[in-house]
């Protein structure tokens, strides 16, 4: 299925989408990923590097700047890809006590029943987020409750994230 190595976070990205049954968007994934390393493999650079050290004296070639410039072209996509997953707001699962969201990583809100043993405490929604992010907590009693208390909460951590970052 993947037959050259498209980095370890689309792969994983990849088989994550794959184990919930949305095959199409992980194949989607890989092929972007395959056409922007092709892209930065045929300008000869690495990953993150200029085309060229402005004032070095290097002129780019014709064909590096084709490749640049679809190399640009492959990164609006995967941003406008993000874009509309975020948009998209909460997806349902094929199972039906399950949404999920993306929003700089993906969340998942599920339906869960009372059972004191494994955590539950209360029937009704709970939220997990990415990594670093919320695991089963508590959103409400309600779907369209959850899903309100869920984007609040996941404002929240955007913010906070973001801050940090900065």
């Amino acid at each position: 299925m993947n037959d050259r190595s498209v980095g370890v976070e689309v792969d994983a990205t990849a088989k994550w989408l794959e184990e919930r049954g949305i095959v199409g968007a992980a194949g989607l994934l890989r092929r972007v990923a395959r056409q922007r390393d092709e892209a930065v493999r045929r300008l000869g650079l690495r990953p993150a590097s200029p085309a060229y050290q402005v004032g070095a004296g290097e002129c780019p070639s014709p064909r590096d700047l084709d490749a640049a410039a679809e190399a640009a072209m492959l990164r609006t996509e995967v941003a406008r890809l993000q874009a509309l997953a975020e948009r998209a707001s909460w997806v349902p699962d094929p199972d039906a006590k399950r949404l999920w969201r993306w929003r700089d990583g993906w969340w998942e809100l599920s339906y869960r029943r009372r059972n004191p043993k494994d955590g539950y405490y209360d029937t009704g929604w709970y939220l997990w987020g990415p990594p670093g992010g919320y695991d089963g907590e508590w959103a409400a009693r309600a779907k369209t409750a959850a899903m309100a208390e869920a984007n609040r909460v996941i404002a929240e951590h955007r913010a906070a994230t973001d801050e940090g970052d900065r």
